[in-house]
């Protein structure tokens, strides 16, 4: 007897339904953390591309929480796909083949990552990626994610709410899409004490939380950086009277527990000085009395005066005591305010933390110095400082390691830049991998004019030129780089 189609189609779904179930419980016998996960259940099926049966919620109508966009089990599947595509070495086009560890890629960075992971698996100390901010302007990874709704409906003079939002939300489909499906693929690369930075703005902002909430775990969220871009607006009145002068850099680690940024210097001109010439060094005044919190009492006297000062504070009764003979409080003249604690900078055991606010990184002049790096041509618009980015790296890297610095979007190659930049100044042995398709540059651009016909060429420049400048001064540096061609299989 014949089956149906419809009868082909519930048998398959069974046996995958059953092939699910046997990998889930494989999981969780390997990692007990898993047993309790529905979501990893969940993502097994979606992979598969089949209806997730057990879900009882889902079956009864009943509403819950869940991350969704047109395209997610698309995006899913094509984070699992094999590359149809090899790595092809291209000598011609790289410098000082035989000695260097840097590597620049040409081609999808989808298919590049997934061809890297076979050596580079868990390697990876730090991703930093500059994705399109889907803001318009830029240029979007359609690959296998083009809508060709989004673009008929774009062509046609339909000016309805209804419509702009069906077209604002494939919009945001097909980013996530493209997206999740090269995140998924990053996280497997890197060290279980890496961490991923990605810069964006105001578009994708809070979508691109949820994502690698999803992606990375919530869990393993470290920060969100805001720099400002810019001092002050400039140029004609807004509409709203108000400018935007600042970017984001989200930061989610392989594994939250395993990752720490290295931390700044402590700066003794800030709150730090020696008014009494004290032997010790600079110093700075810490509050002993907390009030409202329920603390014990304690009493310290000042020796001179004999006068106690009594006042609630998390410190034993034995350090204040020390803390007097060791001529570390600071009495006040009058009886009805409080002692105070010197605490010296050559006493700090740990530099001082981060903050959020990375401060002024102006665009402006990170885009001049590229153009005098060039010559003076106008040779990409727009490009990430170099100083950021070279901050960033020395937070997360270390000298003395070969630690690997990732970047897939790499545009104009200002992480190559930073990462040979810092290796100079701290004599350290970072590797840079970098990944850019060859997306054209308009033939009435300048950069085609100065020889660049796409922006991977643009990138290969600036690491010859930046290259060249640093060895001048930096005559041990590497600043080679095996050139790669990502492409069909032959």
């Amino acid at each position: 007897m014949i089956s149906s189609k419809s009868e082909r189609v519930s048998e398959r779904n069974h046996a995958l339904e059953d092939l699910v179930e046997t990998f889930h419980k494989r999981l969780c016998a390997a990692f007990p953390e898993f047993a309790e996960s529905e979501a990893l259940k969940t993502r097994l099926y979606n992979a598969l591309g089949v209806k997730d049966t057990s879900d009882a919620s889902a079956e009864r109508g009943e509403e819950r929480y869940a991350f969704e966009w047109l395209g997610r089990q698309r995006a899913e599947q094509a984070s699992l796909e094999p590359s149809a595509c090899v790595l092809k070495p291209c000598r011609e086009l790289s410098r000082n083949w035989e000695t260097t560890e840097h590597i620049y890629i040409n081609g999808d960075n989808l298919d590049a990552l997934k061809l890297l992971k076979a050596q580079y698996c868990g390697c990876v100390r730090m991703i930093y990626i500059d994705p399109p901010y889907n803001s318009g302007a830029d240029r979007m990874y359609n690959d296998r994610f083009r809508d060709p709704v989004v673009d008929q409906k774009r062509r046609g003079r339909n000016g309805s709410d209804a419509n702009r939002k069906d077209i604002e939300g494939r919009n945001h489909s097909r980013w996530l899409s493209m997206m999740y499906a090269r995140l998924r693929v990053a996280r497997d690369l890197l060290a279980e004490d890496g961490a991923i930075f990605i810069s964006i703005d105001d578009h994708e902002h809070a979508n691109l939380r949820r994502l690698c909430d999803e992606i990375f775990g919530s869990e393993n969220y470290i920060c969100c950086f805001v720099w400002d871009t810019k001092k002050a607006g400039q140029g004609m009145a807004t509409a709203h009277m108000v400018v935007n002068n600042h970017e984001y850099i989200y930061v989610y680690a392989k594994n939250g527990s395993h990752f720490s940024f290295k931390g700044v210097p402590r700066d003794p001109k800030n709150g730090f000085s020696n008014p009494d010439n004290d032997p010790r060094g600079p110093w700075k005044r810490q509050y002993l009395q907390r009030f409202g919190l329920g603390l014990p009492e304690r009493t310290v006297t000042d020796p001179k005066t004999g006068i106690a000062y009594t006042f609630e504070t998390p410190y034993t009764q034995e350090k204040l005591d020390f803390w007097v003979r060791e001529a570390r409080i600071i009495f006040p003249r009058s009886k009805y305010k409080y002692p105070v604690k010197k605490e010296f900078l050559n006493e700090y055991e740990h530099p001082q933390q981060l903050t959020t606010d990375l401060g002024l990184f102006s665009t402006k002049s990170a885009t001049e110095k590229l153009y005098d790096l060039f010559g003076g041509v106008k040779i990409f618009a727009n490009a990430k400082p170099v100083e950021l980015i070279r901050f960033l790296v020395s937070q997360a890297t270390r000298a003395d390691r070969q630690d690997i610095v990732l970047d897939f979007f790499s545009g104009s190659a200002t992480t190559a830049h930073a990462v040979m930049q810092l290796n100079a100044e701290d004599s350290g042995n970072r590797r840079f991998i970098m990944v850019q398709m060859p997306e054209s540059c308009s033939p009435k651009s300048e950069a085609f004019r100065a020889g660049c016909r796409d922006i991977f060429e643009i990138g290969r420049k600036r690491i010859l030129l930046a290259g060249d400048a640093l060895k001048a001064t930096y005559p041990d540096l590497d600043i080679g780089f095996r050139v790669f061609l990502c492409d069909k299989e032959e």
